[in-house]
């Protein structure tokens, strides 16, 4: 039988952060923590220019698995900052696994769109079980039980999201969407509850997070690591404009099918036109980072991580009418 649940979606644009008393003078004395931006594993973006410049910076970088596996391993080699750094595998890919393994890699990210899917669960053990794992990314789930059936006894990064991305059409293809805020306050909640000793485990918010509004938005609601794309595609450094492309998409597009040997299935995923002005890594950091630091100068916290899970929000007037929220 069908069922309406009594939650409301509400996404970022939904609501506002309300500021609290502040506790420091300027956003200048919050301490950068650049490693809780995480840069998507994309073929649009990620290549050896970005990698390196992004590793430089601070971020943390997901490197693709659109390549082969010596193009990954490659470009694994050239960062320093390997604390930084995932690689990509694909479902059942242990190849992969092993080769990337074999180059240093302990840091890993399953890349698939539904971690609901009894098989993420099946490669989490077998990856686990097979190499030498320090942290393990995985998802993308839109609640807490999918939260909770992809944590594992290894440092464990959910990936929270599904059809938020710009370049995702799930939405459009199935009809599954959630708002950003609501699940990520309902995985917060689960968090906070899921009390094993020595587990860690962490939020990391993926899909629609295009500005610093929405960055803010996403640690405010419990996220402790943010996950961005598109922005980042307007990096001058980002592969896109190494290879004169000029538009970026998502991995389940027809275009990204074709890249990697010919389309096998139905699209749910764009292929978006960059508009917006290309300006240098750097810059795209400093404007993203200069708008978290000033939101949580607001916050009453000091620091980013302070700052996670204790946003105060509101509903704007006009986003969800009363009989709706």
């Amino acid at each position: 039988m069908a069922r309406l649940l009594k939650t409301k979606s509400v996404y970022y644009n939904d609501v506002n952060l309300i500021a609290r008393p502040s506790v420091i003078n300027s956003r200048s004395e919050v301490p950068k923590e650049l490693n809780r931006i995480i840069v998507s594993p994309m073929d649009a973006v990620i290549g050896e220019t970005f990698a390196k410049e992004a590793d430089k910076l601070g971020l943390t970088i997901c490197l693709h698995r659109f390549c082969t596996i010596e193009q990954q391993i490659n470009i694994f080699r050239r960062l320093k900052n390997t604390d930084n750094i995932f690689v990509s595998v694909g479902l059942n890919d242990l190849a992969r696994v092993k080769a990337l393994s074999s180059a240093g890699a302990k840091y890993f990210l399953i890349d698939v769109a539904n971690g609901y899917i009894p098989i993420v669960q099946a490669f989490e053990r077998v990856i686990i079980n097979s190499v030498e794992v320090n942290k393990l990314m995985v998802g993308n789930v839109m609640t807490a039980d999918g939260y909770h059936n992809l944590i594992t006894e290894k440092p464990t990064y959910v990936r929270i999201g599904i059809a938020g991305g710009s370049v995702c059409a799930t939405s459009d293809m199935t009809g599954y969407n959630r708002g950003q805020i609501t699940e990520l306050m309902e995985v917060k909640h689960a968090k906070d509850n899921l009390k094993i000793e020595n587990l860690e485990q962490f939020i990391v918010a993926d899909g629609g997070i295009k500005n610093g509004n929405y960055a803010a938005k996403a640690f405010a609601a419990g996220a402790d690591y943010v996950m961005m794309g598109g922005y980042f595609a307007r990096a001058q450094e980002a592969e896109t404009y190494i290879t004169g492309d000029g538009t970026y998409w998502g991995g389940a597009s027809h275009k990204q099918q074709e890249r990697c040997g010919g389309v096998k299935r139905h699209s749910e995923g764009k292929v978006v036109k960059i508009e917006e002005e290309i300006k240098p890594l750097a810059t795209l950091v400093d404007e993203l980072w200069g708008g978290l630091a000033s939101a949580i100068s607001y916050s009453g916290y000091r620091s980013l991580t302070e700052f996670i899970g204790h946003g105060i929000f509101e509903i704007k007037q006009n986003s969800l009418p009363p009989s709706k929220r």
